[in-house]
């Protein structure tokens, strides 16, 4: 197959969806298919032009996958209008750029409004299947995050009309897919589950001891939350837990990596607080050890937040071999996913008091520990394959094409002769 695939995030943004649509055109370009990719300007979590992006487009290859960047505003994170600009003006340079002929278009939601454009420009004559691949759920997220139902039911409205009118659905966790058919009305036969998987590579992790003491020093335990530090992850809970952990005396100190809309506000919050680390982003090798290095990881979210999201960092925290310690709402999505893998307590989310009791119960029993690590490198090596998600997303695409080609309608049908 032509796969053409649609993002606003891509390598090199390191966290959130970009190492997913990165690994997964990668992995399909590696079974045999030809990829190409339209993406953005590499901004994701900083929220800012960060490598100094110029022109209107950019061509470039990026581990033998072409890749065509199209400029955009920037938002600044949340569900606001400099959000709805950012995905509009990348949407709009997306839907306007060359495709070349493919024989199927995978559009990654997050952006949904760019989505939109695509979906559109799929209905005309002669255009490819248009699958939409779904990681965070918009209308759910404008509930959740924003608490604006209003909101949440326009936006349903749009996901509804974008997802029903695709020709098919990814969707990256069973509760997803029930979302999706049930409440915003999408055929359940157009709808394919895969779940994310881990991109860490721990065979080029650095010296996990060397990063412990350059950033945490002689801590007793270490709790580590990574990634995105925006409004869904609620971080100032894990501020006052340190804050906590001060006055207590506790022989926990917390560690926040990454970057993201609320990193500036967090850091000030959290000032002078002794058994608080702000770490930035880090490459590669360095998040790798820096992993390894931790007594337990966290996840921290938003009381409230359920359905929207499944925060990609499960699938790097599960292969550690670590306990895992989830501040979030008992029947989220996230509760699931842990509970699944038997990784670690879940906990009320909002409660400092029980995030620090918690961390340090479950760091000093160690035998009890060990086992949550176990199962969760169990679960991943059974469920979180990269090979298998390439293989079972390939495997549909291809079904979705063979379909358009046995009934192309009056706009369907493979293309054979590539054009500029």
């Amino acid at each position: 197959m032509k796969i053409l695939t649609i993002g606003v995030n891509y390598a090199p943004e390191i966290s959130g969806i970009a190492p997913y649509t990165a690994a997964m055109a990668e992995g399909l370009q590696g079974l045999g298919h030809q990829v190409r990719v339209i993406t953005g300007i590499p901004h994701y979590p900083q929220w800012s032009n960060y490598t100094n992006f110029s022109g209107l487009t950019r061509l470039e290859t990026i581990k033998g996958v072409p890749v065509r960047r199209v400029r955009h505003m920037i938002g600044s994170g949340g569900m606001g209008l400099s959000r709805i600009l950012q995905e509009l003006t990348f949407g709009l340079g997306a839907v306007t750029s060359a495709w070349k002929q493919p024989d199927v278009v995978l559009c990654v939601s997050p952006a949904l409004i760019s989505t939109s454009l695509q979906v559109l420009r799929g209905k005309l004559p002669g255009q490819p299947p248009i699958v939409v691949w779904v990681q965070d759920l918009y209308s759910n997220g404008a509930r959740e995050i924003g608490g604006n139902d209003f909101k949440g039911r326009l936006l349903g409205k749009l996901e509804s009309a974008v997802l029903r009118h695709a020709d098919g659905v990814l969707v990256i966790h069973d509760r997803f897919r029930r979302h999706v058919v049930d409440d915003l009305g999408v055929d359940p036969a157009k709808v394919c589950v895969s779940r994310n998987w881990s991109h860490i590579d721990n065979s080029v992790a650095g010296d996990p001891q060397a990063v412990r003491r350059t950033y945490f020093g002689d801590a007793e335990l270490v709790a580590l939350h990574t990634g995105n530090m925006g409004a869904k992850q609620y971080l100032e809970n894990i501020v006052e837990a340190a804050r906590l952990a001060d006055e207590r005396g506790s022989s926990v100190v917390f560690g926040l990596v990454g970057n993201g809309s609320r990193r500036d506000a967090l850091a000030e919050l959290g000032e002078g607080i002794e058994h608080l680390v702000m770490v930035p982003s880090l490459d590669d090798e360095e998040y790798a050890a820096i992993l390894q290095c931790a007594d337990v990881l966290l996840v921290n979210e938003k009381p409230g937040l359920r359905e929207s999201a499944v925060p990609s960092k499960l699938t790097s925290y599960f292969v550690q071999g670590k306990p895992v310690v989830a501040a979030t709402e008992t029947d989220s999505a996230t509760s699931e996913e842990v509970r699944a893998a038997g990784a670690g307590p879940v906990i009320t989310p909002g409660d400092p008091a029980a995030l620090l009791t918690t961390i340090e119960d479950t760091a000093r029993a160690k035998d009890r520990a060990e086992e949550y690590g176990r199962s969760a490198r169990t679960f991943a090596a059974e469920h979180l394959s990269a090979d298998s998600a390439y293989q079972r997303v390939a495997g549909w695409l291809c079904g979705l094409v063979d379909k358009s080609v046995a009934h192309p309608g009056p706009r369907r049908g493979i293309n054979t002769k590539e054009t500029e």
